[in-house]
């Protein structure tokens, strides 16, 4: 009998003993969503683990900024207060400026940090340096051909050929020493008008003074042209235009004289429809090839993609200058595979169709459907917005035309 109590009281001991050793088990981590609030450093060294340790706060270990592993050079913290649901004294995220697009007749404004000058070009390749060299010998006496062949700087956009858009204009106005500086485009529409934006008539209260169609280079001959330079003798601005805002963005230009037509210089036909038969349409002009560039003083066009005004209008950002958005007088285009996009400079252009002739399919027929008028920058990933043509033909025929009543019949 002794000896069975003997034993019972071993169990009994065992029992006790063994549960005292165990630690209490440590309490859950707390939820991803909780903040530790304040947080007090801990001068003292960290805890010795030889020993078994009860937290009775949470304990943080933050390595030091060197990124040591050592144990003696890491900080202890621990949390003091928590915050369930409450995030308090954080940094807010700085706000983005976006510059507001430029207003009609203003140049772009530079890109933030300036405009940058042109690293130089990289190094050309062994066949780029012997396709020169071929081009040259055939092409001896021609250093235009030359350059031509050596061009790669046009962000995408094409040479026009001579002869290609005879009825593209470009808008002068008179610069120092009695230069002429080309700053906008327009379309020859008969012998005596030229058709382009309302914001090109007065850039910085300036008045252009000069028309010169059916030119590939504005700053050098090009023996492959006749262009002809003519001088402007009024301007009529669209009557519902205002430089406040972007809608009615159309004027005629009237000459002084009649162009003489002839496979350089011809008009260009207005489209008449207001719907399209195809969602492809071409722009082009002698400006920049993308945001903060020069212009090119080089005719180069481009294909773009009609955008229905619904799309455009969602996708363009709010501006204060089309309070009412893109309206029916106004057409939108984008490049959604090149990202190009008219610039700085064609301002005015044509935005037009390319058509081959239903008898003669090798020649192409070019209808206006609309004029250059503002965008977001250049190449910058929202559509660009020009002034639809068929919403305007009224005041067109009435100001062109006004002696010939059977237009107007």
């Amino acid at each position: 009998m002794l000896r069975s109590a003997a034993l019972s009281l071993i169990s009994v001991l065992f029992v006790l003993f063994g549960h005292a050793q165990r630690p209490p088990p440590s309490p859950p981590p707390p939820p991803p969503h909780r903040m530790a609030h304040q947080m007090a450093r801990h001068q003292g060294p960290p805890p010795n683990r030889d020993t078994i340790y009860f937290p009775l706060e949470r304990d943080i270990l933050f390595p030091d900024t060197n990124g040591s592993s050592e144990l003696e050079d890491k900080m202890w913290y621990h949390i003091s207060d928590f915050h369930f649901d409450r995030v308090e004294n954080l940094p807010q995220p700085k706000h983005k400026h976006k510059m507001p697009p430029p207003r009609p007749g203003q140049p772009f404004p530079p890109p933030p940090g300036g405009f940058k000058t042109k690293k130089n070009r990289r190094r050309r390749r062994i066949c780029e340096q012997k396709y020169s060299e071929y081009v040259e010998r055939i092409f001896p006496n021609d250093t235009a051909v030359v350059d031509d062949a050596n061009d790669a700087d046009f962000d995408g956009r094409i040479l026009a050929r001579p002869g290609e858009y005879p009825h593209m204009a470009a808008i002068g106005f008179e610069a120092d020493a009695g230069q002429i500086q080309y700053k906008c485009g327009g379309s020859l529409i008969s012998e005596n008008f030229v058709l382009t934006a309302a914001h090109c008539t007065s850039i910085y209260d300036t008045s252009p003074k000069w028309v010169r169609i059916g030119d590939l280079n504005l700053v050098s001959d090009e023996r492959t042209v006749e262009p002809q330079l003519m001088q402007i003798q009024d301007i009529f601005r669209h009557p519902n235009y205002t430089k406040e805002l972007y809608y009615n963005d159309i004027a005629l230009l009237k000459l002084q004289g009649e162009v003489e037509l002839t496979v350089y210089v011809r008009p260009i036909r207005l489209w008449v429809f207001s719907e399209l038969p195809t969602s492809i349409a071409f722009g082009m002009g002698y400006g920049s090839t993308s945001f903060a560039k020069p212009m090119t003083n080089r005719l180069t066009n481009l294909n773009l993609t009609v955008v229905p005004n619904a799309e455009c209008n969602s996708g363009l950002p709010p501006i204060a200058e089309t309070p009412s958005g893109v309206v029916a007088s106004q057409i939108c285009a984008q490049d959604y595979i090149l990202n190009r996009d008219t610039c700085q400079g064609d301002s005015g252009g044509p935005l037009q169709l390319n058509l081959p002739g239903r008898r003669r399919r090798q020649n192409i027929h070019y209808h206006l459907i609309g004029i250059t008028s503002y965008g977001v920058f250049c190449r910058s990933s929202y559509p660009s917005v020009y002034t639809r043509i068929s919403t305007f033909l009224d005041w067109i025929e009435g100001t062109t035309w006004n002696d010939a009543n059977d237009f107007m019949q």
